[in-house]
């Protein structure tokens, strides 16, 4: 399957997705200190893992896919990655003193938006562009160098 690995990775975020909107629950139900405890187990995959798969994104497909439907729109997806650092920078501070639940409410609703809609427009417009528009050679290196990016981290 062309472009397995960033699906794998959209897949896995759609569960985290999903751990986040329980949060946001739990923020809804005054549970805030019980939600920052569950963002906090959930740093690794926000800041690690899914620093790795925009790393992949961009410097593998979108740099490919550049040639073939221009700047615009991948500069479009690479501020949506952009927006998303600066929401989790703001959530590890947030978690880091005393508990804002209207703040983190908000901030809540802004990631599970983000993640879901930008999930939505690559599996839906951009992955589909790549397998239709890029060779099998063009789609044979864009996978190496996900994968590599991938084993380094």
């Amino acid at each position: 399957m062309a472009l397995g690995e960033l699906k794998a990775g959209h897949r896995k975020a759609l569960q985290v997705v999903d751990r986040l909107e329980a949060a946001l629950g739990m923020v809804g139900r005054g549970e805030a200190e019980a939600a920052a405890a569950t963002l906090r187990d959930m740093l690794g995959f926000l800041d690690e893992e899914q620093r790795v798969h925009f790393r992949q994104e961009e410097e593998g497909l979108f740099l490919y896919l550049a040639w073939v439907i221009g700047e615009g729109p991948v500069q479009a997806m690479v501020g949506e990655h952009e927006s998303y650092w600066k929401a989790v920078a703001h959530l590890k501070a947030l978690l880091a003193g005393a508990t804002d639940a209207a703040e983190m409410e908000r901030l809540l609703e802004h990631l599970t938006a983000l993640l879901r809609g930008h999930i939505h427009r690559e599996e839906t417009a951009y992955f589909t562009l790549a397998e239709k528009r890029l060779s099998a050679r063009q789609l044979r290196e864009v996978e190496a160098e996900i994968a590599a990016i991938g084993r380094l981290g």
